[in-house]
Formats: C-alpha cells, structure tokens, sequence
C-alpha cells in the first residue's frame, strides 16, 4: 500500500509540474485558430476588465494545450462541433480533463481511507477501478452533446423559416434586399437572430454578399437549409422578383420538412405509447393461459 502511495504521489507530482510549465510556457496560438477566434460573433457586452477569468477559463486554456500535445482529442471536429451550441472549447475540455482526474483521484482516496482504517485492497483492483473511471469522467462530458447539437440545429432552422418570411413580406411591400435583410434579422430575437445578425455585420465589413457569407455560417452549424438558400439566392441574381420568389419557396419548403419532421415525431412517441399496453396484455394473456394450462395437465383439477 506504500508503494501504491508513493507511485500516486509521484504521479501527481508529475502532473503538477507539466501544468505548470504549460501555464508558464504556453504554446503559440496557430494562425488559423486565431482567425477563428476573430470571425467568431461576439455576443458580450461587458467590458473586459469587468470580466475577470475564472478558473474554468484558465485551466480550460491549460486543457486545450495538453489535448492538443498529446493528441488525446481531435480539437479541430470538437471546435466545429461545439460552434452550434456556441460553448466555447475551453469550457468543454476543462470539463473532460476535471472529470478525468475526478476519476483518477477517487479510487486513491477511497483506498486510501481503507488503508488507514485498516482494510487493504489490492493495488491491481485499484489502478483497474481507477482507469475505468479515469475513463468515464473524460468522456462524460461527451453524452448527449450529438442530441444537443441537433436540438440546437432544429431551432435554428424555425428561426430561419420565420425570418424568410419576415424577409419575404418587407420585399413585396417594395423594401430594398439590404433593408430587408437587416430589418427582418433585428425584428427576431435569440440566438438564431444574433447569428444572423452577426453574419450581416460581417458581410458588410468585409464587403461580400450575404449569401456567400451565409454559406459559411451553415457550414460552421452545420444547417444545410441556409447553405441551399445561399445557393438559391446566388443563382437568382441581384433581381427583385426572383430573390423574393426564391425566398418564399424556401420558407414553403422549411415549413414543409418541419411539418413531416413533427408528424414523424408525433407517430414514434405514439408508438412508444402503444408499448406498455401491449406487454400489459400479453402478460394478462400469459397469466390466465398459465392458470388453464395448468389446470389442464394437472389431473383431477378438473371436476
């Protein structure tokens, strides 16, 4: 159990010292992650220095490094991944590196209070126990965040439906597309809304089209409808008619697919339902079949 101690002790030692020397001498930021940070939409509007960072951002920063020397996550899908549900990486990766070492550390301390009580437990079953949930506490973090993801995606494409059509009415009572465009992204609020806002300072700051800026906001959600109607809106040109045209058979069709999408929804959990009245019949079957079975075989049951 001594050795045991020690090798944990050493171990965390170790561990200290590499985050230690990865707080002091951080890696270089890349280009590409620093341009990212830049395009990304700021949605804060609290001064910094009223801001202070917390102990999940630093040690997130801490957390991203070692992943990223080690090679433990690719960072590159988790970014992209993340960037529908507009969590930042830092806060992710703190959260897998703490339930990791939360898993680690739990088994020493229990065997540890063991030990000191008197009961010794082998040292195998203890690095076994302590890998195991190492293991678990890194990826829990991970569940659910596909379900999250689509979740998020699904409103998002609500939002867009409805701004089309917000879009759609501001040109046929005889708006400008630009007017339209902005008035219709700050009639809406939310997320969704604040994305597309953002979009749109973009592609006025850059000098681009918007759809080509919107092009690039569906591929970091991941929502294929705003890359179709970039699309859509790109062939039509820079004429009136097509655009709403285009526009409005966009929202038809979102609306449609989100139609199809709740009725689905609706005939699986009726399906669901219809699961406990079955298994309650086919026992209530099963218990007077048993009852007359066994009348049956049995002789002299039956009068």
């Amino acid at each position: 159990m001594t050795m045991l101690a020690v090798m944990t002790a050493g171990a965390g030692i170790g561990l200290g010292v590499f985050l230690g020397f990865r707080a002091v001498f951080p890696r270089p930021m890349p280009l590409q992650r620093a341009l990212a940070d830049l395009e990304r939409p700021r949605r804060a509007l609290v001064e910094p220095e009223t801001m202070p960072a917390g102990m999940s951002d630093r040690f997130g920063k801490i957390a991203v490094q070692i992943f990223e020397a080690t090679g433990l996550v690719d960072l590159g899908a988790l970014r992209r991944r993340l960037r529908a549900l507009g969590k930042p990486l830092e806060a992710h990766a703190y959260a897998k590196m703490l339930g990791g070492l939360a898993g680690l550390g739990i088994p020493v301390m229990f065997s540890l209070v063991l030990a000191a009580g008197g009961v010794t437990v082998a040292p195998a079953w203890i690095a076994a126990l302590a890998v195991g949930l190492g293991l678990a506490g890194f990826l829990w973090p991970d569940l659910g965040l596909s379900e999250r993801i689509e979740r998020r995606r699904r409103d998002f494409r609500h939002s867009l439906s409805a701004y089309l059509d917000l879009v759609t009415i501001i040109l046929a009572g005889g708006g400008g597309l630009e007017t339209a465009l902005q008035t219709s992204a700050d009639l809406g609020d939310g997320w969704a809304f604040t994305e597309i806002r953002a979009a749109l300072r973009k592609a006025r700051l850059t000098n681009r089209t918007p759809w080509e800026v919107f092009d690039e906001l569906g591929q970091e959600l991941g929502v294929d409808e705003l890359r179709e109607l970039a699309a859509a809106a790109h062939l039509a040109g820079d004429q009136g008619a097509r655009i709403r045209a285009s526009l409005a058979a966009k929202a038809d069709s979102m609306r449609a697919a989100q139609t199809a999408t709740i009725e689905a929804q609706a005939e699986a959990a009726t399906e669901k339902m219809l699961l406990p009245v079955v298994t309650l019949v086919v026992g209530m079957i099963l218990f007077i079949g048993f009852g007359v079975v066994q009348a049956i075989s049995t002789p002299g049951t039956i009068p």
